[in-house]
């Protein structure tokens, strides 16, 4: 088989060559991400007159609208809200924490990767949402977890009294990243009232608005943080059973909106290329010059200005790609490689026939000594068949590539 088998390595070169990021400048220092949990496109972005979101459709022409912008798996909250932190679909595991019933997400979350890799205490990382005594938990993973959890900020009953806390928080701690969950469209959906829903949605749309004009008005935040504004799933479609419920794949439970603005966005630009919600972790990531090893979403890189991308230096560069430890394996296995530069990083899994299984890294990462980990899961969440596997590294166009067997 060698390093990689001819038709392998075409089919590499093609997918790298499409999906190679540009390397972004450090204008966007911090961020907030807002989920709006449960509303539909069609009275989002999808509606021509913007008649609920009159604030965000004009916030947009600070920024980009995707309008291609899917759950492109499970459309319910317990399952999307951790692939949105994970940029990826990861499992959940039930557990007991502080004497309630909940469970975590397996794979490392996007607030771990952040406060370990950035060196930043919980007070620069919060997540914002209504009271919950069971709240949903990031990884137990053991090279992050509990240490690297964002701060929870769980108080109040309504998305008004959420938005309270965010602005103080802002006033009293000045967190780098913040996470807003706003829950009450989705409340109002199952109420199977259509005006209160819809209520719901313009007063989230005024929250939004609120928030943004607070970055904008400290000092702090203006001119270095990015906003992202997005959905965990939408509702039914009107064929499907209407906007009561959710939790299929039809059009209206899939389709989400996407709203991002900020120092490094685009203005006044709308993309019509398919993204899913595992790509706004990750985009997130890059950002902010994060590393999520266990993503599999892609950088939204149509999103970013022209001026705000350069080409990487090539020269003086290297890197050194060990084998993978243990080989074979039945559990996990890891890969080493040292960085000689700050570099773009594409790290994917092919099986023998040069079929993608996934991707393990798609993010700029610091020089140095990288340990990446894979434990025989598919993009897809399953995991995949016992055999020989191939993984490759695209540095800045060049390549590397070693061989793996994976035993059940």
């Amino acid at each position: 088989l060698g390093k990689f088998s001819s038709v392998g390595l075409l089919f590499f070169i093609i997918l790298s060559a499409a999906n190679l990021m540009p390397v972004i400048s450090l204008s966007t220092e911090k961020m907030m991400i807002v989920i709006i949990d449960g509303a539909r496109y069609s009275e989002t972005f999808g509606d021509p007159n913007f008649t609920y979101i009159p604030n965000m459709w004009n916030l947009s022409k600070q920024g980009t609208i995707i309008d291609n912008f899917y759950n492109d798996s499970l459309t319910f909250t317990a399952r999307a809200i951790p692939a949105l932190w994970c940029g990826n679909w990861t499992d959940v595991r039930d557990t007991v924490y502080s004497g309630f019933k909940t469970n975590y997400s397996i794979k490392p979350t996007i607030f771990e990767y952040y406060r370990k890799q950035k060196n930043m205490s919980a007070e620069n990382c919060f997540y914002v949402l209504k009271f919950i005594q069971g709240l949903w938990l990031p990884s137990f993973d053991p090279l992050y977890g509990p240490d690297y959890w964002p701060k929870y900020h769980s108080i109040g009953s309504t998305d008004d009294e959420v938005a309270e806390q965010v602005m103080l928080i802002l006033d009293n701690h000045h967190p780098r990243f913040i996470w807003v969950y706003l829950a009450d469209v989705d409340s109002y959906g199952h109420s199977g009232n259509w005006d209160e829903y819809t209520a719901a949605l313009t007063n989230a749309d005024s929250i939004v608005a609120a928030l943004w004009a607070k970055l904008q008005s400290d000092p702090f935040y203006k001119n270095s943080t990015t906003l992202f504004v997005s959905n965990d799933h939408g509702r039914h479609d009107d064929s499907h059973g209407g906007f009561q419920r959710h939790g299929d794949d039809c059009e209206g439970c899939k389709h989400i909106q996407f709203l991002a603005v900020g120092p490094s966005i685009k203005q006044n630009s709308v993309s019509s290329r398919y993204r899913k919600i595992t790509d706004l972790a990750v985009t997130a990531s890059y950002l902010l010059g994060i590393d999520p090893e266990s993503a599999t979403g892609d950088v939204m890189s149509e999103i970013l200005i022209t001026d705000a991308i350069k080409t990487p230096d090539k020269k003086s560069y290297s890197i050194k790609l060990f084998e993978n430890y243990p080989d074979p394996f039945n559990d996990a296995t890891r890969i080493s490689y040292v960085l000689s530069q700050q570099s773009n990083i594409l790290i994917k899994i092919f099986d023998i026939s040069g079929d993608e299984v996934t991707t393990l890294v798609n993010s700029i990462q610091s020089p140095g000594k990288k340990v990446i980990r894979w434990d025989g899961s598919h993009k897809s969440g399953r995991s995949v068949s016992s055999g020989l596997y191939i993984y490759t590294i695209l540095v800045n166009n060049h390549i590397k590539s070693g061989k793996m067997l994976y035993l059940k």
